[in-house]
């Protein structure tokens, strides 16, 4: 297993993630966002085997940053790699409060923020399409 930042010859991958994990989400990204996010933001990829089967990506702000995306390939979860890109990250990040948004059905993705020590602050009223969201920080 291995982390590290993602380059321009990754993004085809990323985007093939990007469309298993999210297919039927209105906020999935685009193959040009990938573009952009690799030279302006963190994203930072995890291979297995040389693989690469997920990835994380926040998004530089003035007082924080924000978590906009982690994804694991379903064959290879529950093997910790959310929790290592997060690890991973959050190691490289250190200097900022972190903010996040994630729907309020994903109770394991927010009992993981939570672990981590995000709390939450409010319930974002319609921020998905078809449910609300949940606005967690963690300041440092």
């Amino acid at each position: 297993m291995k982390i590290c930042k993602a380059s321009k010859k990754d993004i085809k991958k990323l985007f093939e993630i990007e469309n298993k994990i999210f297919k039927d989400d209105i906020m999935m990204m685009r193959l040009s966002s990938f573009y952009y996010h690799v030279e302006k933001n963190f994203l930072y990829k995890v291979e297995v085997d040389n693989q690469l089967v997920g990835y994380i990506l926040w998004l530089k702000r003035k007082r924080f940053f924000r978590l906009y995306s982690l994804a694991v390939l379903e064959d290879f979860r529950k093997l910790g790699l959310a929790t290592k890109l997060l690890d991973f990250s959050l190691e490289k990040l250190k200097k900022k409060d972190l903010q996040l948004e994630v729907r309020v059905s994903n109770k394991k993705a927010i009992n993981l923020y939570q672990k981590y020590g995000f709390k939450k602050v409010k319930i974002l009223k319609r921020y998905y399409e078809d449910e609300d969201g949940v606005l967690m920080r963690m300041e440092r």
